[in-house]
């Protein structure tokens, strides 16, 4: 089992899943850091996905290390702005926009 350890984002409060998740996918806290800030959110799912979209970053920042390795990376908040999980995908944008808007309540669930 990896070490956790505390990211350094002081403004969000951390899920254990969320701390066991991005020590275990080795996401560096500056990493998360720029997604935080420079990320795009979207509401799906009755969360918020936050991703790094390059076309929405400015010409310069594209190429930074920083920005390439935050592309794909997936970081989940709930409303109180808890960090809950994170993950990695190579069509981050597309697999997040495909997802439902709403949660589905236990009656969808089950009709399934």
């Amino acid at each position: 089992m990896p070490v956790c350890r505390q990211p350094e984002s002081s403004a969000f409060t951390l899920t254990r899943h969320f701390v066991e998740r991005s020590a275990l996918r080795q996401l560096r806290d500056d990493v998360l850091d720029f997604i935080l800030e420079f990320g795009s959110r979207t509401r799906a799912s009755g969360m918020t996905h936050v991703t790094v979209l390059e076309r929405d970053l400015p010409r310069g920042w594209r190429r930074m290390d920083v920005a390439r390795q935050a592309s794909g990376w997936i970081v989940l908040l709930n409303d109180e702005e808890r960090l809950i999980t994170c993950y990695r995908r190579g069509d981050a944008n597309r697999f997040i926009r495909r997802k439902p808007k709403h949660r589905m309540s236990d009656t969808q669930l089950h009709r399934l």
